[in-house]
């Protein structure tokens, strides 16, 4: 009776809109003020997070990786009064997957990219905070449907690519039909989203009860299909698929949903019906994430150990053995307090002592690989300065091109709003255009382009290739593990950080960081 309910619900609002589509000078006006009022906040459901053990201001506390985490997780500790801080690192930079090449004079992004809404809560302050938050509005993607510029209809704009994906779900052919079909799928999916979690802090929501958990189960198409929002699909397919995060019949819709909050989801959709405003939009650091840590790390000066091989971690009661080579050195820690934000996969083989809890939770987690080419090429067929390859995903392109970014064309002059200039940077294709080009997998191929859209002259600059997203799969996630491992969090003197544990983006490990601290005893 209720889903009957929602249906009828559902086909009114959709003949209301139409109407207001049909009648209305601004069309979009009203729908997009009735979805930002869905943002307003509501008490949050679920089992609050439990109060854990941490580590004390005296005592000698050990970070293991000089990633996002890392650096946040020792510059919180500092303002907290903590003064024995010391992070070990493997390689011998800080950053992590905010890894930037300066070429040619701009910072070229060869991991963490962009950023949107939910940022401007931790990590565009914390930028701003050092002097390194200068950012730059990003034009909207556009898109090759196929892998193939001769193909008819192959050349979308992201608004095109979005309304004609709905199309091919709902069968209609009015865009106005269209258009409210998916305006109405997003609000419901904005009312579900707060009837299942409610509004929270951070990127994890409490733990929810054995029953959402059952309707959160399976995969995130899954999810969607049970709750009659698959014409939401094209615009999750935009912000999960296009990023490397799988496709929506392989993610857990746990996953799904941590990432697909409501500021993504009203901001996915303002894009796609060209009504996007401050801090609705998609941005870049003019400089890059990189620096961000970087500067952190100067300015705090961290103590950061680089080049440090681990080979083994005892913890004890009353501390923890950290054993490793330096230099051909063997070298021993003895730290009160250990934070390992590094891979969860490196920590399970260092551990000497782990637990069957821990190998169980933690060693069910796997990763993809994401591959970031720099790489110059002339005379190619292109669609604008940011483009997704959505062929590769369709088609399931084993290494396939997923995306590419020229972020020195990206910081011209109203490049995201004027049509003409985005269409003199396609017409100007004998000037060399330097791009980051996103592949899963690590194998490239300069086919995809010689091939597909004509490319000549092709230079490969550099090629880095990352164990990216680390996630349990539908059937773990569906059990509650991201709540597992917060309640080990202390226990045997660890707390288990970064993307593992969390999501594969720069804004979550940042707010699983301050998740912790917050729970701190």
């Amino acid at each position: 009776e209720c889903l009957a309910e929602m249906k009828l619900l559902s086909r009114f609002f959709v003949m209301s809109l139409i109407a207001v589509m049909v009648n209305c000078q601004d069309p979009l006006e009203a729908a997009v003020k009735n979805i930002f009022k869905l943002l307003d906040p509501v008490p949050p459901k679920g089992t609050p997070f439990p109060r854990i053990p941490g580590p004390q201001p005296n005592d000698e506390v050990c970070i293991v990786g000089a990633g996002p985490s890392g650096i946040h997780m020792a510059q919180s500790l500092k303002y907290r009064g903590y003064k024995k801080v010391t992070i070990y690192e493997n390689t011998n930079r800080v950053g992590g997957k905010s890894y930037d090449i300066n070429y040619r004079g701009v910072a070229q992004p060869q991991g963490a990219t962009f950023l949107t809404a939910s940022y401007f809560d931790t990590v565009v302050p914390l930028a701003k905070q050092y002097g390194v938050g200068d950012l730059v509005e990003s034009p909207a993607p556009n898109f090759w449907r196929t892998n193939s510029s001769l193909d008819p209809g192959t050349k979308l704009t992201g608004p095109e690519f979005i309304f004609r994906s709905v199309q091919q779900i709902t069968k209609e052919t009015s865009l106005q039909t269209n258009v409210a079909l998916l305006l109405d799928g997003i609000t419901r999916y904005l009312h579900l989203y707060k009837d299942l979690f409610g509004s929270f802090q951070g990127a994890l929501m409490r733990r929810p009860s054995s029953y959402v958990l059952n309707r959160i189960s399976g995969t995130f198409l899954e999810f969607l299909d049970r709750e009659d929002l698959l014409v939401i699909s094209p615009v999750v397919s935009l912000t999960v698929t296009s990023f490397g995060y799988g496709q929506l019949d392989e993610i857990s819709a746990v996953y799904g949903l941590m990432w697909n909050e409501p500021r993504l989801m009203v901001a996915a959709v303002l894009q796609a019906a060209g009504k996007a405003t401050d801090p609705f939009k998609i941005y870049f650091f003019r400089n890059g994430f990189e620096l961000i840590w970087k500067t952190i790390a100067e300015v705090e000066e961290l103590d950061i150990h680089f080049n440090t091989d681990l080979y083994s971690i005892e913890r004890k009661s009353e501390n923890v053995i950290l054993k490793f080579w330096k230099h051909s050195y063997f070298k021993e820690k003895v730290c009160s307090f250990l934070i390992w934000t590094a891979p969860m996969s490196s920590l399970l083989r260092t551990l000497s002592d782990g637990t069957n809890e821990e190998y169980s939770t933690l060693g069910s987690l796997k990763p993809t690989i994401y591959t970031a080419n720099l790489v110059n090429m002339k005379n190619d067929v292109r669609n604008g300065p940011y483009t997704k390859h959505f062929g590769t995903f369709t088609e399931r392109v084993d290494h396939g091109v997923a995306s590419e970014v020229n972020i020195k064309r990206m910081l011209i002059p109203n490049i995201q709003t004027a049509a003409d200039v985005q269409n003199k940077y396609d017409e100007d294709n004998e000037v060399v255009k330097t791009v980051k080009v996103v592949q899963l997998g690590r194998d490239y191929s300069n086919e995809h382009y010689t091939k597909g859209f004509n490319a000549s002259d092709i230079e490969i600059l550099n090629t880095i290739s990352w164990s990216y997203f680390p996630r349990w799969c539908p059937e773990e996630a569906s059990k509650g593990r991201h709540w597992d491992v917060f309640e080990m969090q202390g226990l045997k003197r660890t707390w288990y950080a970064g993307s593992s544990v969390s999501f594969e983006s720069v804004k979550d490990v940042l707010e699983y960081n301050n998740l912790l601290l917050r729970q701190m005893i």
